[in-house]
């Protein structure tokens, strides 16, 4: 039994065999990847959709713009508070005289426009419950003439972000699930083309432990490598079809990390690459063990 190398077998050239499992793992642990990638971008995307409808607050004609300027600051301290900025009178109405490529100041003989904040709120509160708070509160406003909060379309964005999670949850056990069937089907294959050494390893008295071990570190080496690949090509995609999807849809604006708080974020991607890993390597090694398992007690007829 000394005579046995314990060592897994190497993935090379020489074992054409070793490649198969290597394949399928990648194209699984990238598909499920895609998968996560997919739902933790489009979770992004969701609140900087959310983060880009602006609540307007309209000041009453004639309001001191100091006093305007000091809600601006009072709302900038609000925890609910992503961005906020100040449109004058004027600068009003050289925005909609440039929209409508018309002068109707000269054609009203003055400016109906009043002063206005654009509150944009962060992600976690742009639903309708704070929105309708966030109202509230700048109604109490001394000046504030009328606060107009877009809820309609934060209701849609919400709901339109449950469908796509529903569905990319239901991608992702699928995709588990065909993952089981395809590597168990192409390490089932890879160790068939060995049924004999482990039937000879067994005539010799061999135990248990010591034919598996050796498929099992193999299996083990199948699913670093497969890992390794899909992470590499699940880090392209993500930065190409990101960048991509950043200049179509925000300019460039868009921040994939946190600035503030990049930390929590890069928490985030990093779990979705450790549990791809594990995942991997799970299948991986249940499948070899139960293959392995199968030709240990098979008659030797069932082996031609």
């Amino acid at each position: 039994m000394s005579n046995y190398n314990t060592t897994a077998p190497r993935i090379s050239k020489r074992d054409p065999s070793s490649w198969p499992p290597v394949v399928s793992i990648t194209i699984i642990l990238y598909l499920l990847g895609l998968s996560g990638l997919m739902f933790f971008a489009g979770q992004k995307i969701v609140d900087t959709l959310k983060e880009k409808v602006y609540l307007n607050i309209y000041f009453a004609q004639g309001t001191d713009e100091k006093e305007i300027l000091k809600v601006a600051e009072f709302l900038k301290s609000k925890e609910y508070t992503k961005e906020v900025f100040y449109l004058s009178s004027e600068e009003a109405a050289y925005a909609y005289k440039k929209e409508l490529e018309e002068d109707f100041i000269d054609i009203l003989g003055y400016n109906p426009l009043p002063a206005s904040i654009e509150l944009s709120v962060k992600a976690e509160f742009s639903d309708r419950r704070s929105l309708r708070q966030i109202e509230k509160e700048m109604y109490k406003v001394e000046g504030v003439a009328e606060v107009l909060s877009q809820t309609n379309l934060i209701d849609d964005i919400n709901k339109n972000k449950e469908l796509a999670v529903s569905i990319l949850g239901g991608v992702g056990l699928l995709f588990i699930i065909i993952a089981f069937f395809l590597i168990n089907s192409t390490i089932r294959l890879s160790i068939y083309s060995k049924r004999f050494l482990i039937r000879s390893m067994q005539l010799v008295g061999a135990t248990e432990g010591f034919i598996i071990r050796p498929f099992m570190k193999k299996a083990a080496i199948q699913a670093i490598w497969g890992f390794f690949i899909s992470s590499l090509c699940l880090t392209l995609t993500f930065y190409v079809v990101g960048k991509w999807v950043n200049e179509l849809i925000f300019s460039g604006q868009m921040k994939w990390i946190d600035q503030q708080n990049p930390m929590e974020e890069i928490l985030i991607y990093s779990s979705l690459f450790v549990a791809l890993f594990g995942t991997g390597m799970l299948i991986a090694l249940i499948c070899t063990y139960w293959s392995t398992k199968r030709y240990l007690y098979s008659n030797i007829e069932d082996l031609y």
